[in-house]
């Protein structure tokens, strides 16, 4: 009994284990890229426009002595200066990964095979990816 419960865990952990695929691709990395420079500008656009806006109502609002008017406009202010700081690293995430797609190539690379008295070479298909140290 105690085996049969073994094989099954270790069949459903294998299961779970081969779907972990991840696609590792020029491609993946230029479109993730492109995703996460769209979020940055749209974060840092509607934060400025946030943070501007508030800060304007709150500077009026504090003569008039409106209270409650200049807490909301101070608020909807702090938020979207935090909003706007929240897309750095958005900006900083494209950059890696548009780098990363860049130094992903697809070439030929020949593999050197020796058959009965000649060194044959045969170029096979390779993805490489570039370290820099």
């Amino acid at each position: 009994m105690r085996t049969i419960r073994l094989l099954l865990a270790l069949l459903l952990v294998s299961s779970i284990l081969v779907g972990q695929t991840k696609e590792f691709s020029k491609d993946y990395f230029l479109q993730k890229s492109k995703k996460q420079k769209t979020t940055a500008w749209i974060l840092l656009g509607g934060g400025t426009a946030m943070a501007v806006g508030g800060f304007a109502k709150f500077d009026s609002s504090w003569d008039s002595g409106s209270a409650s008017t200049t807490d909301i406009a101070g608020i909807i202010g702090t938020v979207g200066f935090l909003t706007g700081l929240a897309s750095i690293p958005y900006f900083i995430s494209a950059g890696k990964n548009k780098r990363t797609a860049m130094s992903i190539t697809f070439d030929y690379q020949p593999i050197y095979l020796s058959t009965d008295n000649l060194v044959a070479a045969k170029a096979h298909p390779t993805l490489s990816l570039k370290i820099k140290l």
